[in-house]
């Protein structure tokens, strides 16, 4: 089960980005409803100079109204299962950044993320991840909320299928 792990380990930074099919967002009080759903592409990041991971490549999404780009990496990885055979647990960084010059800011989330396969083929598998908001600037000053993503990965293309729903909140939003 090497195959899964080596997968696993190199595809969990994708588990929020994507080129959305839909967005939906709703305003409370400096909060924003969003819910997504599309396609991911998934590419290596460079993490520190000279050191590349397999993640999500920045993504043009839209949260809280703010038109920005979405991109992850993986901070950590621990197979499960006796010899690792089983479910892969990934803890991961996302950063939204605004591409809005009227409103500039973004955030960064600390997730924990479950890989597990999708069936017999060791490229294809399924993900949960809670993407927990723990900074931001500008219109994502004092940010808070959270963010779920369902996702299947498939390293075969290099795509990730996912719907992502939860609450953002920021003193500019």
């Amino acid at each position: 089960m090497k195959t899964i792990s080596s997968i696993v380990s190199l595809t969990t930074l994708v588990a929020g980005l994507a080129v959305p099919a839909s967005i939906t967002t709703a305003h409370a009080e400096g909060c924003e409803k969003v819910v997504a759903e599309g396609v991911a592409k998934v590419g290596f990041v460079e993490l520190v100079p000279g050191v590349f991971v397999l993640g999500g490549l920045p993504t043009p999404v839209v949260i809280g109204g703010v038109p920005g780009l979405l991109s992850s990496v993986t901070t950590s990885a621990r197979p499960s299962g006796v010899n690792g055979q089983g479910a892969q647990h990934f803890g991961l960084i996302h950063t939204f950044t605004s591409t809005d010059p009227a409103r500039p800011g973004g955030f960064k989330t600390d997730d924990r993320a479950v890989f597990s396969p999708a069936g017999k083929d060791p490229n294809v598998g399924h993900i949960n991840d809670v993407l927990e908001i723990v900074s931001g600037t500008g219109v994502f000053a004092n940010a808070d909320g959270f963010l779920k993503n369902t996702a299947t990965l498939n390293l075969n293309t290099f795509t990730l299928t996912f719907s992502i729903h939860g609450r953002v909140c920021g003193d500019g939003l």
